[in-house]
């Protein structure tokens, strides 16, 4: 049974009780064992480097609770395409077994030119005179990571990964994240562990890496799921490693799953930080892919100048839309307060608001407001559409009961797509506090997609509740990040930068909204602050937040025409250049963001031949720095935008900010 290579490379094959997966990055190998894979072999094809050394005790792959009886060999089924309308073609290979209790079912994902496979447990046997068990559904957790320190490594159960790597000198970095930004402003948080064959570590996360820094080269782990404290099902531990087989430079590494249907992808990189931070965003393009038009687009939302609902009704939105063209804006989204139903941060909450359980408040409570669009939504979206703009709209899947009403959620976006060409959906007030509830939740998104093509584009808002997060729905749109506002004090240019800096080597920016204010709001409540958002220009604002899915959170019809002018003129730039560098390659350049240090981002093309670079400076220093980039001094540069300057040298960008609050925009282009 075997799927041969296709014009993408993509392969599976079962054969003499070895299921081999890959592409032209690189093979794996799993040995059936008492009917169950066992890891043996991940080459990294492109250096030649094998990264098992041997394989854990026991199965590699086991469902939760006690093994299975199996009721013969395994049949391998595949499938080439889209497993969903916004992901790259893919190649699925599904092992599927029959047991007492139900069918046990394990699939591989492969896709072009990403360099691991993904594997998820869709279904195991619920024992003897049970039935089978989804992975999503509701389950008895396994009995976690097996307390033996016999140099074996137990295999214990609920397991996706199990084998040692080899190497006297690697080490393994905890990844950890933070959403509920409403009250975290640490979103990314790392610890590093010299592996060291003695020890035993378990540990929590979605995220981890595996480098041989002499070789600057590993692996990725990445769970595709919210992160801990929003799982439904929390397990003891994510990762452990365990002694190696009593081999001094071996280390056993096992990934867990803890039986609720999430995904591990292991990727192998090369090249530092650059290739590990590259791997990392070809899967999240692999997952949704980057399409111009839909993805990374200005997109404007009033509610950031905290009048709420306040203003909200169909003349307020018309002017919103007739000032938005001259900004360069793309897409007006219509916050809480288009619809019929009062929500518990409504302006008019004290006659009553909720934050669940809509439907069962009103039937009609996502009609369009009778008193604020008397004519419904037609003449709105039609306003948009004559100036060439895009409609959003704010809802909340109601978490009520499990997300019952997922379906009519689901249709009910779908409709407005359909009828008004919504087709960017900011969703809050999500509480996935069950595992039926999240796979309800993952069937509503499934639904959307699937009904509209991948049209609709939901942001998923990761500010508060218990919600799939960072790495838990990457197929379904960007994350709307942060809720900042100068009204209370806690818009920091420079801050917001910082995040989106910390995060941009880990996350994809493109899937990341991220927010520039109406700095000359409320200055009062910084007083004499060196780093007031006053003192920024809007270009700069909007500058700092270019690599991702801008977001201006304001009332358009409130910015003053200077404002609108600097942030049109570099908006113009930016479109021009938009596709090229949402396209390549980005991570985070220069010194964390603090608002002193110089920092920024570059965009390196596929090839290699051209990088942009994006440069930004608060306060502090002299302006200028050496960026390390694989460039000489026979690179061409082209200043795109800003006061500052950027020349390639030999390696690296010389960068060049004259005062405080300036910037550069520049693509460096290697000679023909």
């Amino acid at each position: 049974m075997s799927a041969t290579d296709g014009p993408d490379g993509c392969y599976a094959n079962l054969q003499d009780g070895v299921l081999t997966v890959g592409n032209r990055l690189f093979e794996r190998r799993w040995a059936l064992e008492q009917g169950l894979p066992r890891a043996t072999s991940y080459r990294d094809l492109a250096s030649g480097r094998e990264w098992i050394a041997a394989p854990g005790a026991g199965p590699g792959i086991a469902p939760p609770g006690p093994p299975p009886r199996l009721l013969g060999a395994p049949r391998l089924i595949l499938e080439r395409g889209r497993a969903l309308p916004v992901e790259e073609p893919s190649l699925v290979a599904e092992l599927a077994w029959d047991a007492d209790g139900g069918p046990l079912r394990l699939r591989f994902q492969v896709f072009p030119d990403c360099p691991g496979v993904a594997i998820r447990l869709l279904a195991w046997p619920a024992g003897p005179g049970g039935s089978a068990t989804p992975a999503h559904g509701p389950a008895a957790l396994g009995s976690g990571i097996e307390d033996d320190d016999d140099a074996t490594g137990g295999a214990g159960s609920d397991l996706l990964e199990h084998w040692a790597v080899a190497g006297a000198h690697l080490h393994l970095t905890q990844v950890l994240f933070a959403d509920h930004t409403d009250r975290h402003d640490n979103l990314v948080q790392t610890a590093e562990y010299r592996l060291y064959a003695p020890e035993r570590l378990e540990l929590a996360g979605n995220l981890f890496v595996l480098e041989d820094p002499l070789a600057q080269e590993g692996l990725v782990l990445l769970k595709l799921a919210p992160l801990p404290h929003a799982r439904p099902l929390p397990g003891p531990s994510d990762l452990a490693s365990w002694p190696g087989a009593g081999h001094p430079a071996r280390h056993g590494l096992s990934l867990r799953g803890h039986g609720t249907g999430y995904a591990w992808s292991v990727l192998c990189w090369r090249g530092g930080a650059a290739g590990r931070t590259a791997a990392l965003h070809r899967l999240q393009r692999c997952l949704r892919t980057y399409l111009p038009g839909r993805d990374g687009l200005f997109l404007a939302n009033t509610w950031g100048d905290r009048n709420r609902d306040g203003r909200v009704c169909a003349a307020f939105v018309a002017e919103e839309i007739a000032r938005a063209p001259a900004l360069g804006v793309e897409t007006v989204q219509i916050d809480d307060g288009w619809q019929r139903g009062t929500t518990a941060n409504s302006v008019h909450r004290a006659a009553g608001g909720v934050w669940q359980g809509f439907w069962a408040s009103d039937p009609q409570f996502w009609r369009p407001h009778p008193g604020r669009f008397p004519d419904g939504l037609a003449g709105t979206a039609a306003a948009a559409r004559a100036r060439g703009l895009g409609l959003g709209l704010w809802y909340a899947p109601d978490s009520a009961d499990e997300f019952a009403n997922w379906e009519r959620d689901a249709d009910t976006i779908l409709a407005l797509w359909r009828e008004h060409g919504v087709a960017a959906v900011k969703a809050d007030s999500i509480k996935a506090t069950t595992a039926l509830g999240e796979a309800r939740l993952r069937s509503m998104f499934a639904r959307i997609m699937a009904g509209s093509g991948g049209a609709v584009a939901i942001d998923l808002d990761v500010t508060s509740g218990i919600r799939p997060g960072y790495f838990g729905a990457i197929a379904v749109g960007p994350l709307f990040l942060e809720n900042r506002y100068t009204d209370l004090g806690r818009y920091w240019p420079h801050a917001t930068l910082r995040n989106l800096w910390r995060l941009a080597a880990w996350v994809d920016p493109v899937r990341l909204r991220v927010e520039l204010l109406n700095q000359l709001r409320c200055t009062a409540e910084y007083g004499d602050d060196p780093l007031a958002p006053a003192r920024y220009a809007s270009d700069w604002l909007f500058a700092s937040v270019m690599v991702a899915s801008p977001l201006a959170w304001c009332e358009l019809s409130g910015l003053p025409q200077a404002a609108v002018d600097r942030l049109a003129a570099l908006v113009a730039v930016w479109k021009r250049h938009r596709e090229a560098l949402h396209r390549g390659r980005i991570a985070p350049a220069g010194a964390c963001p603090d608002g002193r240090v110089l920092s920024g981002f570059t965009s390196a093309s596929e090839d290699g031949r051209s990088i942009y670079v994006i440069a930004l400076r608060s306060l502090g220093g002299d302006g200028g720095a050496a960026w390390p980039l694989p460039v000489h001094a026979g690179w061409s540069t082209t200043h795109l935008a800003g006061d500052g300057r950027i020349a390639a040298g030999d390696g690296c960008a010389q960068v060049s900010l004259p005062g405080a609050f300036t910037y550069a925009f520049a693509r460096l282009e290697a000679p023909p």
